[in-house]
């Protein structure tokens, strides 16, 4: 009867206790992959917030003869401490050497593989190399930014100016007349901005944009002179151009000039042969009388002869007609005189 009863309560006390239910394996471990590849036992997020913080350490670091206390993460780097130090003395990050044990500490070490501890000493010293080496690259940078602004002010300038050229193109091509002096004008702005770009001195992209403005100048001064030249061709249906003055040829005149002298030469001849042939029986007075009438009579023809060559030949060139005739004509006279 005993163990009847110890079986049932048995029984009984099975069936009220709690069945403990074995986790899914899913849940039980949770895996993931990392970057390198490894499949490592996936970590909880919120169990880093529970870690301890990281400790701050007092770094004493002498510059010049003057101590500046620091206190900083020991986990930090020595990049890091010097733009703490930058706010203390004044120098830029980059021209400072710190030595930590007689040895120059590069900015991306840390403290704590370096050996930093607490109340550590360094040394931080001006490196003027390092220093010149930034300066002449802040004076280039400058000298670039400089160039790039100039270069943009000048396309500014020639993209109004090519404005106005398109817009004489396009009237020149109708078959329209433009102003010489909107020519002439543009053409000066235009080689003013050309020696602008050569006054530039650049490297890389803005030497590549002050060779493409000299480019773009030089097509548009071309396209002036092409409209230039034709502005002034006569057209059927525009104006007529303006006609230059034509000044008369000086071989053609003096062709023309040369049968009137030898027909006034004959003329001459024969009323002088005419005179000595009536008045041959005269008496001498009267015969000195008459040759000196025919003497002055070639040099009024001389003179008549070649006042139509003054005007001509005080513009242009001396007439070599005019000596001529006097050679032929006063020979005659002088004959004369002798023979009397």
């Amino acid at each position: 009867m005993k163990s009847k009863m110890r079986s049932r309560t048995g029984e009984r006390a099975a069936a009220f206790s709690p069945i403990m239910e074995s986790p899914p394996a899913d849940k039980a471990a949770e895996w993931e992959v990392r970057p390198g590849g490894m499949l490592v036992q996936k970590r909880d997020p919120d169990a880093d917030a529970v870690a301890a913080p990281v400790p701050a350490i007092r770094i004493k670091v002498k510059y010049g003869a003057v101590y500046h206390e620091i206190y900083i993460s020991s986990q930090a780097t020595f990049g890091e401490l010097k733009k703490v130090l930058s706010a203390r003395t004044g120098l830029h990050p980059l021209d400072m050497k710190l030595m930590y044990k007689d040895k120059e500490r590069v900015s991306t070490a840390f403290l704590d593989i370096a050996g930093v501890k607490d109340k550590s000493k360094m040394v931080l010293v001006e490196d003027s190399t390092a220093q010149a080496k930034r300066l002449l690259e802040m004076r280039k940078t400058d000298k670039m930014e400089k160039a790039a602004k100039c270069i943009s002010a000048i396309s500014l300038e020639v993209d109004r100016l090519a404005s106005k050229v398109s817009a004489l193109d396009g009237i020149v091509n109708k078959g329209g007349r433009v102003e010489e002096t909107d020519v002439t004008n543009l053409i000066d702005s235009l080689m003013n901005e050309l020696i602008k770009l050569d006054a530039i001195v650049a490297d890389g992209d803005a030497k590549l944009q002050r060779r493409t403005q000299i480019r773009r100048v030089q097509k548009y001064v071309e396209t002036l002179d092409a409209i230039k030249i034709k502005n002034w061709m006569p057209r059927g249906n525009g104006p007529p151009a303006k006609e230059q003055p034509q000044w008369p040829q000086p071989m053609q005149q003096r062709r023309d000039s040369q049968p009137q002298q030898q027909q006034q030469k004959m003329h001459l001849q024969q009323s002088q042969n005419q005179y000595q042939h009536q008045n041959r029986h005269q008496p001498p007075q009267s015969q000195f009388q008459q040759q000196q009438q025919l003497n002055k009579l070639p040099q009024q023809a001389v003179v008549l002869s070649s006042m139509n060559w003054e005007t001509f030949d005080s513009l242009f060139t001396t007439s070599t007609s005019t000596p001529t005739a006097v050679a032929t004509s006063t020979p005659h006279a002088r004959l004369d005189w002798e023979l009397f």
